[in-house]
Formats: C-alpha cells, sequence, structure tokens
C-alpha cells in the first residue's frame, strides 16, 4: 500500500476513472483510492466528500480544456483556420471526454457551487474570449467589444452542448463522431461570424 499520496494525484485519477463514464457516480472514493493503492480513508485528508472531489476535477477540466485549446492554435497561421480549428478542438474534447463533458456541464453536483469553481469559469471565458478577438482582428479590421463577443460565444456554446449532449445520449441525428466534429466547428463558426457582423 502507497502510503504518500498527493492531491494533485487524486484528481487526476478521478479524471482517468472519469473519462469515458456514462455516470459520474459510477465513479466512487474507493474506486480512486483502490487505483492509488492506499485507503479510501486517506482521501478524507484532501477531499471531506466526494462532492468536493468532483468540483475540484470540474476546476481541472476547464483548465486542461483551455491548455489544449491554446496548444493547437499556436503552429497554425491562418486565422480563419484558427477560428475553425478552435472550435473544431472544442467539440473534440467534448465529444472524446464524454465523462468530462458529462461532468462539466451536464450531472448535477451538489447545491452549493464553491466560489473558487466560479472563478476559474470565468478565468476560461475571459481567456477564450481573448483568442477569439485576437483570432477576429486577424481576419477584420476591427473587433467588437468584448461583451458582445462573449455573448455570442455563450450563444454557439450552448449549440456545442446541445449537439453534444444529443449524440452521448444516442439521440443524436449525426452518428460518427468525426463528422459531428467537423459539422460542429463548421456550424460554430457560420453562427459566431454572422452574429458579430451584425452585431
Amino acid at each position: 500500500m502507497k502510503k504518500s499520496i498527493t492531491k494533485e494525484q487524486i484528481i487526476e485519477t478521478a479524471l482517468d476513472l472519469l473519462k469515458d463514464k456514462s455516470d459520474i457516480r459510477s465513479v466512487n472514493l474507493r474506486e480512486i483510492a483502490r487505483v492509488l493503492g492506499c485507503a479510501h480513508t486517506n482521501l478524507y485528508n484532501y477531499f471531506p466528500s466526494f462532492n468536493d472531489l468532483l468540483w475540484e476535477a470540474h476546476m481541472e477540466i476547464e483548465n486542461q480544456f483551455i491548455d489544449k485549446i491554446a496548444l493547437e492554435l499556436e503552429s497554425i497561421q491562418d486565422d480563419k483556420l484558427k477560428l475553425y480549428q478552435f472550435y473544431f478542438s472544442l467539440s473534440e474534447l467534448y465529444l472524446d471526454h464524454k465523462g468530462w463533458f458529462r461532468l462539466a456541464w451536464l450531472d448535477y453536483i451538489d447545491d452549493v457551487r464553491p466560489e473558487q469553481d466560479k472563478i476559474t469559469t470565468e478565468k476560461a471565458v475571459k481567456t477564450m474570449v481573448e483568442i477569439l478577438e485576437g483570432i477576429w482582428l486577424g481576419i477584420y479590421p476591427d473587433a467588437p467589444a468584448r461583451e458582445r463577443i462573449h455573448s455570442v460565444l455563450h450563444d454557439v456554446h450552448c449549440y456545442i452542448v446541445g449537439e453534444v449532449s444529443n449524440f452521448i445520449n444516442g439521440r443524436g441525428l449525426i452518428q460518427d463522431s468525426e463528422m459531428l466534429k467537423k459539422h460542429i466547428a463548421e456550424t460554430s463558426v457560420t453562427f459566431f461570424t454572422l452574429a458579430l457582423k451584425e452585431g
């Protein structure tokens, strides 16, 4: 039995176990402890409850999503392609990590959302808005106000959440995940561009 574990190891193990789950409650502290090779009571030194761990995992998902999107955009020079890749990467992350998507956007965690989770989400959204503003300025001479970009991003993201939710619940019109990623990216670019131009 391992005697020394870290908070980061617990979160990483939880995310590994949750990645493809159709029910986030099918994972529990005992299973996480078994994988880590420690007693499940050790985990209570870091997380008073499983819900506390889920909120921490939720924050880590948001950070990983932002890091991955930023990394994938780094090597792209063409801003129109960057805009497409931004939305493609987002849909790919959701469709390739269905359990994470459920944790991020669908499944109930707790009545009381930690303040740190709200701060992490706001930071992630701000980063996405800044990325989109930079891309827009690479295509067009002027960028709309950040508040407008934020609003349109919110609306487009709601569309993406709907498409991914339908797919992972077996009710999507497009049954092939690779086709759906492309469809979501193309449609998102269209919605985003039209909305910002009209605004």
